[in-house]
């Protein structure tokens, strides 16, 4: 889970409210990597836990306690020493940086004050816990006192985390403040950056954003991602999102948030406005707070789908491969198609060899099929008959380039729409046979090559998604090419129903019908699983073909999972996955 600064800035907001002016009863180490303190509210008590495992820290009131070791660790006894009885009286983010601040007012000798810090640096894979104190009163440098990752010079040429040491913050970033900087000035400042899109642009040009949100202000402001640079139009519309952004967030107040959960099972990030667009596989989840979001987030458990990013890593770049080769090839094909004007240049020499002379490196000559003057090169080492010849070659050349460019184009988009099949396949499996079948299909295809002989183990047969739509109607839905084939094939019979999205990599999916045809309702609601079990599962007016199955016929030679078909009736469906969930449970 990765929390972007302004998300951030929701989290220091719940924190004041909850945990300002409360004192700390009692330090303990749930883990190695994470930081419960238990604290004294007026009415009540209450915790704060600190997450920093891995790529995915964590700063939250937990709503269920973890139980603790029996024997602390060492930087837990030093908190305990350090902390133990003193209050809290200032809870801070740095700008809209990583970094939120614990001030912690203890009682000293003499009954003074002594002010310590307790830093949180939520900052993915390299996130800490550091408690510092000033030197003396008026020093302006804190000193470290302990850290939970000790960082050397070794580690980092930047700052050392050590006891002793003064601290250092991570490098602040730098560019326009999301919440403070005016809108227009943000987008203006975007613009002038060179930038592959300007989504990317937006982020370096601002502190608190990052892609994620990107995305989702560029979609609510109707600017496509590969955008560059923002006509009149788009930059008002960007503003007018920005104002409203900066509008909701000015209070303290509670508000909704949006966590992004994966196919996988795991919050990727927690928005502090509504997605507009989700990536495939990419859930939402609102809930009322951050604090809210940030527990749900950590007591998920990940769907472990051994080889699956791999796979999917694999196809998004032979993918990325493929449009590459199709943009060369539709150039090679443009050149190719210049081929009649090389006749043309041929036949006007041939027709004119007694104006030519050998030496020439250009003539003007008459065009002899519409009588406009052309300016044809010459090569002066050769003949003006020679010169003729060398034309025609190059119309021989290019008028065979043409079919085997096209050839190759035809077979670049089977196999770029084969890659796209095996993403949205990806995007369905969810167990181990499912993917793991989808291995075996790829190494088929020649996509993975395997090293050595790899001891074979049996594996079982996958099985499609059944649905029972009610008494006498069923739904069979592949979950990847074998299974799509199995069930088109296998399952359906030539009266049953054959769904698949129009143009859209997806699931097939048969529909039985023990009395005949289906109810308007329930061919609705098989529509709209057809279009859930695509690549348009989070679109809209998604269409979605049927046709009997006697009408869907495999190509001989053909991949897993392609067909063609005729006779076919469209329908559009919006997916619903509330009003899908009591289907989708039976699965």
């Amino acid at each position: 889970m990765n929390l972007e600064g302004l998300t951030l800035k929701l989290v220091t907001d719940n924190l004041n409210t909850e945990l300002l002016g409360s004192k700390i009863y009692r330090v303990y180490m749930p883990s190695p990597h994470a930081v419960l303190l238990l604290v004294k509210r007026t009415r009540d008590t209450s915790a704060l836990m600190a997450d920093m495992n891995g790529a995915s820290p964590a700063l939250f009131i937990p709503s269920k306690q973890p139980e603790n070791p029996e024997t602390p660790p060492s930087f837990c006894m030093l908190l305990r020493k350090h902390l133990e009885e003193g209050r809290i009286t200032k809870i801070y983010q740095s700008g809209l940086d990583r970094i939120i601040t614990l001030e912690i007012d203890m009682l000293g000798q003499s009954s003074k004050i002594i002010t310590k810090k307790l830093i949180f640096e939520l900052t993915g894979k390299n996130s800490n816990i550091i408690l510092t104190q000033s030197a003396c009163d008026d020093a302006q440098e804190d000193i470290i006192i302990d850290s939970l990752k000790h960082i050397g010079a070794a580690q980092s040429s930047y700052r050392c985390v050590l006891p002793g040491k003064a601290y250092v913050a991570p490098p602040p970033q730098a560019g326009l403040n999301i919440l403070t900087a005016a809108p227009a000035d943000i987008v203006s400042a975007t613009n002038s950056l060179p930038s592959a899109n300007f989504a990317k642009a937006f982020v370096s040009a601002t502190t608190g954003v990052g892609k994620a949100t990107a995305a989702q202000l560029l979609a609510a402001a109707d600017i496509l991602p590969q955008t560059v640079r923002l006509e009149s139009a788009e930059a008002q519309a960007l503003v007018r999102v920005l104002t409203e952004l900066q509008q909701s967030l000015q209070n303290a107040n509670p508000k909704p948030v949006y966590a992004l959960v994966s196919r996988t099972n795991q919050v990727k990030t927690i928005l502090a406005l509504k997605p507009q667009v989700l990536e495939p596989g990419m859930s939402a989840q609102e809930f009322s707070d951050i604090n809210s979001a940030i527990n749900y987030a950590v007591s998920l458990k990940p769907i472990q789908l051994p080889q699956h990013e791999q796979l999917q890593k694999l196809v998004t770049a032979e993918g990325a491969k493929l449009k590459k080769k199709l943009a060369a090839l539709g150039e090679d094909l443009l050149h190719a198609e210049d081929a009649e004007s090389q006749r043309m240049l041929a036949d006007t020499i041939m027709a004119n060899l007694y104006q030519l002379k050998k030496g020439q490196t250009s003539a003007e000559l008459c065009n002899i099929y519409d009588g406009e003057l052309v300016n044809i090169k010459l090569n002066p080492m050769l003949s003006p008959t020679d010169n003729a010849q060398a034309y025609y070659k190059r119309y021989n050349k290019y008028k065979r380039a043409q079919s085997e460019v096209r050839q190759q184009i035809e077979a670049t988009e089977t196999l770029l729409a084969y890659m796209a099949s095996l993403d949205a396949s990806l995007l369905t499996a969810t167990t181990k046979n499912e993917i793991e079948e989808i291995r075996q299909e790829m190494v088929a295809a020649g996509l993975i090559k395997e090293i050595g002989k790899k001891k074979k183990t049996a594996l079982q047969k996958s099985q499609p998604l059944h649905i029972k739509l009610s008494q006498g109607v069923d739904l069979y839905i592949g979950k990847n090419n074998k299974q799509n084939d199995y069930v088109t094939f296998s399952v359906g019979g030539p009266r049953d129903l054959w769904l698949h999205t129009k143009d859209i990599p997806g699931s097939h999916v048969i529909m039985k019908c023990e009395h005949g045809k289906p109810a308007a309702e329930e061919l609705a609601l098989a529509v709209q699983l057809a279009a859930y079990f695509s690549k348009a599962r989070t679109g809209s007016n998604v269409p979605v073909d049927c046709v009997e199955r006697r009408y869907v016929k495999k190509p001989t030679g053909a991949k897993p999972g392609f067909v063609i078909f005729t006779n076919q009736k469209t329908y559009y469906a919006t997916p619903d996955e509330q009003a899908l969930a009591p289907y989708l449970k039976q699965g």
